[in-house]
């Protein structure tokens, strides 16, 4: 029997270097003393709030309490306290992580994981010695550069015409792009592209902030937690994974429904009516986040003047395209509907992923988790390229950080793995997908 938490030995203060984004900033951390301690599961599971945080990564116990501050992903670690954080830390961690992670190692877990997670694990080593982790540089070239295409045709329409309907069909055009950047930002960041991790963070940068106008510190706040706890409610039923924190206008769960009152049960009733007018505006709300983040979450000075410049330079672009191009009442109204129409194009394909799938708050493996609350699209030219790759939402899933011209390659060893082991793999056509989404918030509406 392993020590308890009272009966760890004491932290003891280290120098340690964090790495992100490729580049290491020397900090002081509080750290435990290694030990060589056994633990089993159970005793480990007893350790879940942020100042009582320990994992299992790879057999090894670890003591992340109260890290949070000194962790470059911030308190999204906190979502797998108490459970072996193995493949969430393999696909979203450098090598280089490692370094950090040791010095916080408290002793060593006496279980051997489950046989959906060994074989899981073998699996995702095989894709590696096989290359699949290897990124096409000439296919990102191809994809940024088509992408950059569809800003210009849409620039040029207002150019050489500043009709109504020529208006309309620019704004179409650039609320396209600024979804097409989305996905692409999501690759770099995702650091699907390069192997430099500060060139995929650069990337990342220019297509979300600068093109797209999206914060990249708060899309990454956002994004992180939910992939490591996709559809999940904690133990109070409150979301834990921010992408189904939607109330009080939106429930995905009967579940989420205990906190409402009665007022807001009202509107949770007519939320199956309300989803689509609510795509519509999503853009803007983003955008204001955005905007928000970088003056309410401490960045650091680099990050935070980069965050700010990017963004003022996204909309500095826009607005002098828009306004010399055009007289100010059309002008006004291009960026309106170019806001609008984006909205419904990014929540369009976002509610196909994970919308109507299950929402638990029971603990979960890594792999059953993801398989549970994650649905694909079926493949195709059109559906490859409109969803950006994420129609393979349960490939992009499990390997975060496997890129999007190979998704289709893992998904034949996903589903022979789902075969395997008796898993559901939902994989349904985009109509299906979303009248199942309606069909569960018209659920959830009747049962408020």
């Amino acid at each position: 029997m392993g020590r308890g938490g009272d009966g760890v030995t004491p932290g003891r203060t280290l120098r340690s270097r964090v790495v992100l984004a490729g580049k290491s900033d020397e900090t002081v951390l509080e750290a435990p003393a290694r030990s060589t301690s056994t633990f089993s599961v159970c005793e480990v599971a007893r350790h879940t709030t942020p100042e009582d945080c320990w994992l299992i990564i790879k057999g090894k116990v670890y003591d992340v309490s109260g890290w949070a501050a000194g962790h470059p992903g911030g308190a999204v670690i906190y979502t797998h306290g108490g459970k072996d954080a193995t493949d969430t830390f393999s696909a979203f961690h450098s090598p280089q992580a490692w370094n950090t992670l040791r010095s916080r190692q408290i002793g060593v877990c006496d279980e051997e994981p489950p046989r959906l997670l060994q074989d899981f694990r073998a699996l995702r080593s095989s894709m590696q010695s096989d290359g699949l982790f290897a990124s096409s540089k000439v296919y990102y070239v191809m994809k940024a550069s088509s992408n950059l295409a569809i800003c210009a045709l849409s620039l040029a329409l207002l150019a050489f015409s500043d009709t109504y309907l020529s208006v309309i069909a620019a704004a179409c055009l650039m609320a396209l792009f600024w979804q097409q950047c989305g996905w692409l930002a999501h690759d770099f960041l995702h650091h699907q592209v390069f192997n430099n991790r500060a060139l995929n963070n650069a990337a990342g940068v220019f297509f979300g902030n600068f093109c797209q106008g999206f914060s990249v510190a708060w899309w990454k706040d956002k994004h992180n937690a939910h992939h490591a706890a996709p559809n999940e409610l904690n133990e109070g039923l409150h979301a834990v994974d921010p992408d189904i924190d939607t109330l009080p206008i939106l429930a995905w769960s009967t579940d989420m429904l205990e906190e409402l009152s009665a007022s807001q049960r009202g509107l949770v009733r007519l939320q199956h009516w309300l989803l689509f007018p609510v795509l519509f505006v999503a853009r803007v709300s983003w955008c204001i986040q955005s905007l928000a983040f970088p003056f309410t979450h401490t960045l650091g000075f680099s990050k935070h003047a980069v965050e700010v410049l990017t963004l003022a330079a996204h909309y500095a672009w826009l607005l002098t395209a828009s306004f010399s191009l055009l007289p100010p009442l059309k002008a006004g109204l291009f960026v309106l509907l170019s806001e609008l129409v984006c909205g419904i194009l990014l929540g369009f394909v976002f509610i196909q992923s994970h919308n109507g799938m299950e929402v638990y708050s029971d603990s979960r493996n890594f792999v059953a988790s993801q398989l549970a609350s994650t649905r694909n699209v079926h493949a195709s030219l059109f559906n490859d390229w409109f969803t950006g790759g994420l129609n393979r939402q349960i490939e992009h899933h499990l390997f975060p950080t496997l890129p999007r011209h190979n998704l289709h390659k893992a998904q034949v060893l996903v589903r022979a793995l789902c075969s395997k082991h008796g898993l559901y793999y939902e994989d349904c056509s985009m109509s299906t997908a979303t009248i199942r989404v309606l069909l569960r918030l018209r659920e959830v509406a009747h049962a408020a």
